[in-house]
């Protein structure tokens, strides 16, 4: 009967070495998921605050666009380029490194003008990152 027993226990041993190595497998790869997806939430919200950045920028531009003289705020859809220290309009979006910035200008009423900046980029494969500040700029000195 001695020799029975033994070989039971040897039996239980080999079980609890596989369950013991199941659990380490599924805590293993449950610790790389968390891993790889924390560090993709920190590069998309590195993109995300960029794009913002962007579109201050882009307010930032038109305000001063805008108190070179209210009568440069022309309707429609452009894009930005820097030309000296000076902001201008030009007829395409502007590109960023991955980012890309589109300015819509459009009239409320003679001396205010609601004004958009959107970023846009690619975040991942399966999805656009956007950001859309808008504003109101009046024309601060009309005489």
């Amino acid at each position: 009967m001695k020799k029975e027993y033994l070989h039971i226990n040897k039996g239980f041993s080999l079980i609890e070495v596989l369950l013991t190595i199941s659990i380490f497998s599924m805590f293993m790869v449950a610790l790389i998921g968390v891993l790889s997806i924390g560090e993709e939430s920190s590069s998309l919200a590195g993109k995300r605050i960029q794009a913002v950045y962007l579109a201050e920028e882009g307010l930032e531009a038109l305000r001063n666009i805008r108190d070179e003289n209210f009568i440069n705020l022309v309707n429609g859809s452009y894009g930005l380029v820097k030309i000296g220290n000076q902001w201008n309009f030009s007829a395409l979006p502007d590109v960023t490194d991955i980012f890309t910035r589109t300015i819509n200008i459009s009239t409320v009423n003679a001396n205010i003008k609601l004004v958009t900046s959107t970023i846009t980029w690619q975040q991942n494969l399966q999805r656009n990152g956007s950001v859309i500040l808008t504003t109101y700029l009046t024309n601060w000195k009309p005489f």
